[in-house]
């Protein structure tokens, strides 16, 4: 396949291209289209739900209730020999209106005390998985732009290596390079190839995972401007990090809340022992067919107090208490593994970030060093100094060199948002921030996916 054709195909350069979606618009999209996050947003807004629904054991309930019945009978032959005329067969028919107030539910007390821990965890929840979904949204744009970058450097290298194998195919029928040079040439042309092809791969699968939090785009992404500079992280001691990670990381607060909740689900075991006494008024009407002396027709009322109290149950009651007990000791546990977590993964990122710096700076004089390195192989190739191995493992060499650079660039854009998330910080805020450092692309970098 010829350079030129894969150039078209790739469509990397002349061609015109729409306004570039940067990365707060990317962000704005996914807030509509990731349907992770809305599921997550209703699972949120389900939650708040069983507030009223707890609060409802402790309110009045108003019953209507309803029957007739059909009741038959032998001749009472003592009635009859008193005068009484009873019928053999009656109906009876009666409607009520049945109105019950808790006077004392201390498990419903205390489980409306478990349900208002629910919604805080579930708010907490809410702000983890935003801060997630802003990571995840973040580092799949600049995925896209890392493997956009890498592949124009390996279609660069590939077509630099075509030209180097056809000049070198030219000279060996002039008879003035030897077979073995052209070989080297030509597999370091074929390992370009494949480095190109590879990352074509790479970029469209980075291109649908973006796609799944954002929907179908078809704009252009803004790239990473050339003036972009490192900045330190603020504050600048990792043990300031550390203290704002013990009060602010979300997986602490997490597991803080879990343990309460598992204390409340405790204490709602506990309530059980207690008795359940409410207030019961119930007015009604009821009518009986045929009519007898012993009939009670007309309406009714009574007002009163009920008590229920399940004095033994099987064991079940105290077998809950002592599961629930293990339940909050299982909480303490993993709370204290959310603060180890929490330890390890900001000074990882902190320390990811503050030595991004030197490596950023590193990197760049190498590709530098490198590519000088090559043009000079390349000159002293043609004077008869350098062979034809020295100065495709130099070319080589410069082009590793860009591509670890700009992969070290990446690496620190989301180690930034790393570190922002690992203290429980990040934001919308942060995407906006971070898109300063994004702008116009000059070439259409859109692939033409099969």
């Amino acid at each position: 396949m010829k350079i030129n054709y894969l150039l078209c195909t790739c469509a990397l350069f002349l061609s015109p291209w729409a306004s570039a979606l940067d990365l707060v618009d990317a962000y704005e999209r996914a807030k509509q289209s990731d349907p992770t996050w809305q599921a997550n947003q209703l699972q949120y807004k389900a939650d708040q739900l069983n507030l009223g629904i707890a609060s409802g054991n402790l309110l009045p309930t108003i019953s209507l209730s309803g029957n007739v019945t059909r009741k038959n009978q032998g001749e009472n032959t003592s009635g009859a020999s008193a005068g009484l005329n009873m019928p053999s067969s009656v109906t009876s028919k009666q409607i009520a209106l049945t109105a019950r107030q808790p006077l004392f539910r201390w498990d419903a007390w205390e489980g409306l005390k478990q349900v208002k821990t629910s919604i805080n965890l579930s708010e907490i929840n809410l702000r983890l998985q935003r801060q997630d979904h802003i990571l995840n949204v973040a580092d799949s744009y600049f995925n896209v732009l890392r493997q956009q970058a890498l592949a124009v450097a390996n279609l660069q290298e590939e077509k630099a290596l075509s030209e180097q194998l056809k000049m070198m195919d030219a000279k060996l029928k002039e008879g003035l390079v030897a077979k073995s040079d052209v070989s080297e040439a030509n597999a370091q042309y074929q390992n370009a190839r494949a480095n190109r092809m590879a990352t074509q791969v790479q970029l469209v699968l980075a291109q649908e995972k973006l796609q799944q939090m954002i929907g179908p785009y078809t704009e252009n992404l803004a790239v990473l401007r050339d003036d972009f500079e490192f900045q330190k992280p603020v504050p600048s001691s990792m043990q300031a990090w550390e203290d704002l990670a013990m009060g602010q990381n979300l997986g602490i607060l997490q597991a803080r809340m879990q343990q309460r909740y598992a204390e409340d689900k405790k204490r709602v075991e506990k309530a059980a022992l207690y008795p359940q006494i409410e207030a019961v008024g119930t007015y009604g009407y009821a009518k009986q067919s045929p009519n007898s002396i012993m009939s009670q027709d007309g309406q009714f009322n009574q007002v009163g107090v009920e008590m229920n109290w399940n004095l033994y149950t099987g064991g079940r009651t105290q077998k809950s208490i002592k599961q629930a007990a293990v339940n909050v000791q299982k909480s303490e546990a993993e709370l204290d593994a959310a603060v180890r977590k929490a330890t390890t993964d900001v000074k990882q990122a902190y320390m990811q970030v503050d030595t991004d710096q030197t490596k950023i700076q590193a990197r760049k004089a190498a590709m530098e060093s490198s590519a000088t390195v090559s043009k000079a192989s390349q000159a002293q190739y043609r004077e008869g100094l350098k062979t034809m191995v020295d100065v495709l493992l130099a070319q080589r060499n410069a082009f590793s060199a860009k591509q670890d650079y700009l992969n070290t660039k990446y690496d620190y854009l989301v180690h930034v948002l790393k570190l922002k998330a690992a203290v429980g910080k990040l934001s919308e805020t942060d995407l906006e921030e971070m898109n300063i450092w994004l702008s116009q692309p000059t070439v259409d970098m859109r692939i033409n996916k099969p």
